[in-house]
């Protein structure tokens, strides 16, 4: 029974990075739309980006409220694809 419920929270934890990851796709094609649409210097950039970021780090946060463990080893892997990603598309 115990095995049972750690893989079921094991898989739950799949299906949340799994849909984290889709936002945070999400939220960078919108970055893409606003450098597109707007030069750099616009308010309106400052504007979407700032909020594009305010987005994605509310999700973290939220993310962050779940206690398992490997929840947060699997989170600071991410974190550290964000950070090679934020390379090319910086939030």
């Amino acid at each position: 029974m115990m095995y049972d419920q750690k893989m079921n929270k094991l898989e739950n934890l799949d299906k949340l990075l799994g849909l984290y990851k889709n936002i945070r796709e999400a939220l960078l094609g919108l970055s893409e739309i606003v450098d597109i649409n707007f030069q750099k210097c616009e308010l309106f950039h400052k504007a979407g980006m700032d909020n594009l970021q305010s987005i994605h780090n509310d999700i973290l946060s939220i993310l962050e409220t779940f206690d398992p463990q490997e929840f947060k080893n699997r989170l600071r892997d991410l974190e550290f694809e964000e950070t090679e990603i934020e390379k090319n598309f910086p939030f």
